[in-house]
């Protein structure tokens, strides 16, 4: 009876184990090991694709605790399948209401910037998809002003003056995304707490196909707001503002140089798909080389232009006061010539070189610029005596005696020898923002 009784209580025991530990073990065992498998890692990519659209890759994926991961080797891709953006370590950390992710380090190219941008109208306008808060922290942004990789070269092996990398402070950034009484904002700002912030605002027709709120008139509003005092790459900036606007500008990618760099302050609202608003600003470091690139006319040096304000009301310029200036380059005479012409500008002394040259030095160029539905003058500063662009200390371009018409600027962006019509899809693009003539009624 005591071994029949103790086998008994043997097998009892054993069973216990097998089912309250090794069981529960085995299991865990698994589970550990399915979560650590390449399976896993392509199950949570593809939770993610759906969910923001875009195609990932994923190295591996890491729990740290329930509701918390981290991705390894993370990077976004294009439809071509290189990649956008590459995140060496990403912690994601998920609740019923939020999702917060953490970085420690981003390059930013213009590439990069306008899917980012992208990705936040995409949260904006589609709260079926979005329905939680978003709040991503950064620990250093690299902001570059070049495209991509080139002949598959890291960037961080890549000389400065080749990679186009802004050297000032890699300061973090924050970034919300929130929702409440069915307005959804997203705020960008810098770390820790600097001045550089961007907010943008949108109310009404959330979640609405752009071809229903085509047919239907959209009541959407989107408001920007938004101040930069630590300047960043001009690409970056015109990569944002394309993916927002929806109508990039026609130059084609890097127009003003991949060291140019802006700041300034914008204040805007889209309302029945145009804009109105207001800006100011300072833009340095303008490549005139790349500026000229595509136009039939050529230029070398570097520029700079000082926003003093700009103003414009459903998709138009209205008024706008800048200073043009840039430092010793170079100029064609076909350039010259055209400006004279269309511009109005007057010959100087040292208008033609005495031996005939077809690409001429200068020294300096400074001009005042402001249009409104006046028209346009250009003027020089008061202690040049007129003189827009000077070589030796001779005048080489002097300013316009009179006013000239808006439409003038654009025919500079058309082919030489055509008829002073948009020939172009730059000089098209200028005359549509440019301000309507008094008394004009447009189209």
């Amino acid at each position: 009876m005591f071994v029949e009784q103790s086998a008994g209580r043997m097998r009892l025991v054993r069973m216990l184990f097998v089912l309250g530990g090794f069981v529960p073990c085995a299991g865990l065992v698994t589970l550990a090991l399915w979560r650590s498998s390449d399976i896993h890692a392509s199950a949570v990519r593809r939770g993610w694709e759906e969910s923001l659209g875009v195609p990932l890759a994923i190295g591996s994926v890491e729990h740290l605790r329930p509701g918390a991961m981290r991705l390894h080797g993370l990077d976004v891709l294009a439809p071509s399948g290189e990649a956008v953006i590459s995140v060496h370590k990403l912690d994601v950390e998920m609740s019923a209401n939020e999702v917060r992710l953490t970085l420690d380090r981003l390059e930013c190219t213009p590439c990069a910037a306008a899917l980012l941008a992208a990705l936040a109208s995409d949260w904006l306008r589609h709260p079926e998809r979005f329905s939680r808060a978003w709040v991503v922290d950064v620990g250093a942004v690299e902001w570059f002003g070049d495209r991509a990789n080139q002949n598959g070269t890291h960037r961080s092996a890549r000389p400065a003056t080749l990679r186009g990398v802004l050297e000032a402070g890699h300061s973090g950034l924050h970034a919300e995304c929130v929702s409440s009484d069915g307005v959804r904002a997203v705020r960008v700002r810098r770390h820790p707490q600097a001045a550089d912030e961007v907010r943008v605002r949108l109310t009404g027709m959330a979640g609405v196909s752009r071809e229903a709120a085509a047919v239907t008139g959209s009541p959407e509003r989107l408001e920007v707001s938004a101040s930069i005092e630590e300047p960043l790459p001009l690409a970056i900036v015109t990569a944002v503002a394309g993916a927002w606007t929806q109508s990039p500008l026609p130059f084609g990618a890097g127009v003003f140089g991949s060291i140019a760099r802006v700041r300034g302050t914008v204040e805007a609202v889209r309302e029945n798909h145009a804009w109105s608003g207001e800006l100011a600003g300072f833009v340095e470091r303008i490549d005139l080389a790349a500026c000229t690139s595509g136009l039939a006319y050529r230029a070398s040096g570097e520029a700079s232009v000082l926003i003093k304000k700009m103003s414009f009301s459903a998709g138009r310029l209205i008024a706008g006061d800048c200073n043009c200036s840039a430092s010793a380059g170079r100029i064609g005479q076909e350039m010259l010539e055209a400006m004279k012409a269309h511009l109005g500008c007057c010959a100087g002394p040292a208008f033609v070189s005495l031996t005939r040259e077809q690409v001429r030095n200068f020294d300096d160029a400074s001009c005042s610029l402001r249009i409104d539905e006046r028209g346009m003058v250009l003027r020089a500063p008061g202690d040049r005596d007129g003189a827009i662009i000077r070589q030796q200390g001779l005048s080489i371009l002097e300013e316009p005696s009179a006013n000239v018409g808006t439409e003038r600027l654009a025919w500079l962006f058309s082919p030489p020898g055509l008829a002073p019509v948009p020939a172009s899809a730059a000089s098209a693009w200028v005359i549509s923002v440019m301000p309507l003539a008094r008394g004009s009624r447009g189209f």
